[in-house]
């Protein structure tokens, strides 16, 4: 299991204070303006409870690996910056299915713990 190590965005204690295993990875996105961090990082099993890092997305995407980039569906209006891209690991989704029966503008990715992500049509390669 590959080990990367980040720094947490809230009361970090060390330089590489958040060490997580790559496949366990859901997905990646920009932290919103309103939250500590650049960066979040979902992770199996951890619900709604994200981790917030101080490396930018384009940082954590890259020394993560493998990811592939979907813009986000939201079914409120989307965030006054318009809507996030993702990096999703695809490793971790269990299944995929269109927001039927309307004409799928947005996918419905289920992952292996049970929690989903919309996301915008047309899905990116690899997904």
């Amino acid at each position: 299991m590959p080990f990367i190590a980040f720094n947490k965005a809230f009361d970090p204690a060390a330089l590489d204070d958040l060490r997580i295993n790559t496949a366990a990875v859901l997905y990646v996105e920009a932290s919103r303006p309103d939250l500590i961090g650049q960066t979040t990082i979902h992770l199996l099993g951890q619900g709604i409870n994200v981790n917030a890092v101080t490396e930018s997305i384009g940082t954590v995407v890259s020394e993560i690996g493998g990811l592939i980039a979907a813009t986000r569906h939201y079914l409120a209006p989307p965030p006054e910056g318009g809507a996030s891209t993702v990096y999703i690991c695809p490793a971790n989704v269990s299944y995929i299915r269109p927001n039927v029966p309307a004409s799928p503008d947005f996918w419905v990715l289920r992952f292996v713990d049970g929690s989903e992500l919309r996301v915008v049509a047309p899905l990116p390669l690899g997904l």
